[in-house]
This record gives C-alpha cells, structure tokens and sequence, in this order.
C-alpha cells in the first residue's frame, strides 16, 4: 500500500527550522500502515529536511553551520529568467531534499530524543509545500475460506 499527502508550512524571512514530526505522523495513522517506510519530500527548492534532537542550543547551532556555504548574494536566472538567490539552493543539496524512516508497529523508528526537521533557507515568507508518503503493508484481515474446511489434526 501507499499513501501520499501534501502538507503546507508557513515560513518566515529568515533560515527556518520547523518540526513536521507529527504531520508525519498524522500521515501514518490516516494511511492506516502498520509496518514499513515514511518519507518526507520537498516540493521545491531552497529547503530540505532532517533528523534533530529539538534542542534550542543544536537548532541555533545548525542555523551557523549553514552560514559558512557558497554563494551568499550569489544570484542566478532560472529557466524562466526570474532571478534566483543561490545560497538556499546550495544549502538545500547539502542537507538533503528528503528523507526516510522506517516505520514498526505504526511508530516512526527513532531514537527517542529526535524528530524530523524541515529547514527553510529562503529568506522570503511563503507557504511551503512539503508531502508525506508511506509504503506499508495494508492491515489484513482474515480471510474466509471458500473450500472446503482444512483437515483436523489427529
């Protein structure tokens, strides 16, 4: 079986670090999976997604790590010609665009202390897409028999 669901996250104009740990999830219980894989994409440039322990210290932490990357100012034409900043972008690759968990008993396989993290780079406010897919097994139920009855043990 699998599930697929968008969700959206308002950003600010600042780098952004957004805990999306229970829209994932939200997005478990609703696929009704009990065991498999969750997912988290990024819809579009400039973010990406990650494992943190939701500390302010390791969040703000992140936010200067990220600082030391290529093309801040840096400007470029997409294929449309709109100008682009190409720091985001650059930031986005490193980190990842998405991510995977496993998923047992319909619990996200983590440590206890960690929780999943969209990062927004862009330094403009939107409504960011993010989407949410799960690839389990569908709960089986019994089915009836249309033969005839097993044997019985002896």
């Amino acid at each position: 079986m699998t599930f697929l669901k968008s969700y959206f996250i308002n950003t600010t104009d600042e780098v952004d670090v957004l805990n999306v740990s229970n829209d994932v999830k939200f997005a478990i219980r609703d696929s009704g999976g009990k065991d498999g894989l969750a997912t988290v994409i990024i819809s579009g440039p400039g973010a990406g997604v990650t494992l943190l322990e939701p500390l302010p210290e390791v969040i703000e932490e992140l936010k200067v790590a990220f600082e030391v990357f290529a093309g801040e100012g840096a400007a470029a034409k997409d294929k449309k010609k709109k100008e682009i900043y190409v720091n985001p972008r650059v930031q986005a690759a490193i980190l990842g665009r998405s991510i995977s968990v496993p998923i047992k008993d319909a619990l996200l396989v983590l440590d206890p202390y960690e929780e999943i993290f969209l990062v927004d780079f862009d330094k403009k406010m939107r409504r960011r897409e993010f989407k949410v897919q799960i690839m389990a097994q569908a709960e089986s139920q019994p089915q009836q028999s249309k033969g005839a009855p097993p044997p019985k043990k002896k």
